[in-house]
């Protein structure tokens, strides 16, 4: 708004116009001390200078970015700069945002899921926890899954470092969410568990002597491999799928450092139909998206297809049996 040539007094109902306000407004503010009347007419009308008016604009400003009008008292005053009000009203105000985009992030999530009054409730818990309790969360599920167990210490290592950080974007709430809700699963924990003690049994026994880094170069192998055989529609069952199973075979062979054998075959084919656990990717997937991670591909189809095709392999090495009396 442009004030030159504004140097004359103006009347309260000139000056409510050129500010945006009411004259209510301007005569509340006026009263409150806040906009001094320049002076009066004869009739005891008010008069408004343009110190008033550049005021008024003052005061409708800071109270459309929601400030309370005790602290526009003080910046009138020169008690507060403009700029101290406005770097605590952008910090309360990104509070607020935030809380919003959680209670969003949490409607979504029971909107999405068809959520019942008490799934509601609990997601609105889990939204609220901490950091710190969301990690003792985790850490607990880790704990329990690992307790009295005897696993390759890197191996242990990465399982303890898999912590969720607080998510200091809303969007990631929701993913918050739906993994605190797998952590809590009974059913999720028990598998986690099974496939720990298989891991700490195999180990004990001598059938597994690989490493961490040899696994994942394993498990990439599968993505690849089985992977692209899965997209390209090539059946687990089919003559051009074994060649594919007995490579990988072979990968998995050096990663753990065995002989490709029967017996090899039969252990790995229960390792990979314990471990192709879609709730454990799941977990993982959601642990990347909280965490601001790359979130990895998803191995289990092609787990699953590698294992599809690595006993379908076994049968066509059994053995036929002639017919009796044939």
């Amino acid at each position: 708004m442009r004030l030159d040539g504004m140097d004359d007094l103006r009347a309260i109902g000139q000056v409510a116009r050129l500010s945006g306000l009411s004259v209510p407004t301007v005569r509340f503010y006026s009263d409150a001390g806040l906009v001094p009347v320049a002076a009066r007419t004869a009739g005891g009308h008010r008069l408004y200078d343009r110190d008033a008016l550049h005021r008024l604009e003052l005061i409708r400003t800071l109270r459309e970015l929601g400030v309370d009008l005790a602290t526009v008292a003080r910046v009138l005053a020169s008690e507060h700069t403009v700029a101290e009000v406005a770097d605590r009203e952008a910090v309360a105000l990104e509070r607020q945002i935030h809380d919003l985009r959680v209670r969003q992030a949490v409607l979504r999530y029971a909107a999405a899921r068809g959520t019942d009054a008490d799934g509601l409730v609990r997601a609105g818990r889990l939204a609220r926890l901490t950091g710190e309790q969301r990690r003792a969360l985790v850490a607990g599920l880790v704990a329990e899954a690992t307790a009295g167990l005897e696993l390759e210490p890197g191996f242990a290592a990465r399982l303890r470092s898999l912590l969720p950080e607080p998510p200091d974007d809303p969007e990631r709430i929701g993913a918050w969410v739906e993994l605190a809700h797998l952590v809590s699963d009974p059913d999720f924990r028990s598998a986690v568990r099974r496939s720990l003690e298989r891991h700490a049994a195999d180990r004990a026994a001598g059938a597994d002597g690989g490493n961490p880094g040899g696994w994942q170069r394993a498990e990439e192998a599968v993505v690849e491999l089985a992977g692209g055989a899965l997209s390209d529609g090539l059946s687990p069952a089919s003559a051009e799928a074994r060649p594919i199973a007995d490579r990988l075979v072979a990968v998995f062979a050096e990663a753990h450092r065995r002989h490709d054998d029967e017996e090899f075959r039969a252990w790995l084919a229960e390792r990979i139909r314990i471990g192709a656990d879609a709730r454990v990717a799941r977990y993982l997937r959601l642990l990347a998206v909280i965490n601001g991670a790359p979130v990895r591909t998803d191995s289990v189809p092609a787990a699953r297809w590698f294992l599809a095709a690595l006993e379908s392999s076994g049968r066509r090495r059994l053995p036929v049996t002639p017919a009796v009396g044939g």
